[in-house]
């Protein structure tokens, strides 16, 4: 078993989640304050409104996701998270903005920092481990969670640059991201919201048949959704989104989000 396994396993582990919820509460307050006094929210604010007006697209890695419609967004504002480059092979395309907030994606950061990336986006818990980059722009996570599934305290961040709030998907923070730039039209592509391992309402960890994990069809360590947190999270993106006269579209080929509303991909060009 590797050590993301391991990780995972203690993640999951809700009995010793309490049990170090004392220390983990006083880790992140100070660590919060001490991200706060760094140059990084300032690093962050340079972004505020820099996208006013426009549209983005927020590029999940679902299996429905196709090398040949990133090919088309080239000249887009995009925004794409985690494995995202295992498809740089078959496109020319590359995001705009690329995020990756889970602490323990540290095992990415040799790759990523081998591709053509521009604006990468991480957790500040991974510049604490070492990983400092002058490249890197580090957000702050709004604060250490007990209970991981079924959680319903995901909420849009107006001020990015303090934190963003966890919504059990990466895109979620790059969604928070994108407001914060101004942008007032949202499409979500590959956002197929169907993963082979689910996290139910209990903890549980459920094999979905059928489902096939992106790319090459291997099931990384980790990759599961915590649905019911993930859903609220879209659900609570949608209010926000409709109360600040921001559009956000559903553009995926296929899929189970049907949060926002459905557009085809194609009429947009």
């Amino acid at each position: 078993m590797d050590k993301r396994s391991i990780d995972t396993k203690l993640k999951d582990n809700l009995l010793l989640r309490m049990v170090v919820m004392p220390y983990k509460v006083y880790a992140y307050k100070k660590m919060r304050h001490e991200y706060g006094r760094s140059e990084e929210p300032e690093k962050i604010k340079k972004f505020k409104d820099c996208n006013v007006g426009k549209r983005c697209f927020l590029i999940g890695n679902g299996p429905s996701l196709k090398a040949e419609d990133l090919d088309r967004l080239k000249n887009e504002i995009t925004m794409a998270a985690n494995r995202i480059w295992n498809v740089f092979g078959m496109t020319v395309w590359r995001p705009t903005y690329y995020f990756l907030v889970d602490p323990r994606g540290e095992e990415m950061l040799p790759i990523i920092k081998e591709q053509e990336l521009s604006n990468v986006f991480l957790c500040y818990q991974l510049k604490k481990k070492g990983n400092n980059n002058s490249k890197f722009y580090y957000l702050m996570q709004d604060g250490y969670k007990v209970f991981i599934h079924n959680d319903r305290s995901a909420h849009i961040s107006e001020d990015i640059s303090q934190y963003f709030s966890q919504g059990g998907t990466v895109l979620f923070a790059a969604l928070q991201f994108a407001i914060y730039t101004g942008i007032k039209e949202i499409y979500l592509l590959g956002v197929d919201f169907n993963y082979s391992h689910i996290i139910d309402k209990w903890g549980k960890v459920r094999k979905v048949n059928g489902v096939v994990d992106y790319f090459d069809g291997k099931s990384y360590s980790g990759s599961r959704l915590s649905y019911y947190s993930v859903l609220y999270a879209w659900q609570a993106a949608k209010k926000y989104c409709d109360e600040h006269g921001i559009k956000i579209y559903n553009a995926t080929r296929g899929g189970k989000l049907e949060v926002f509303e459905r557009v085809d991909f194609d009429s947009l060009f």
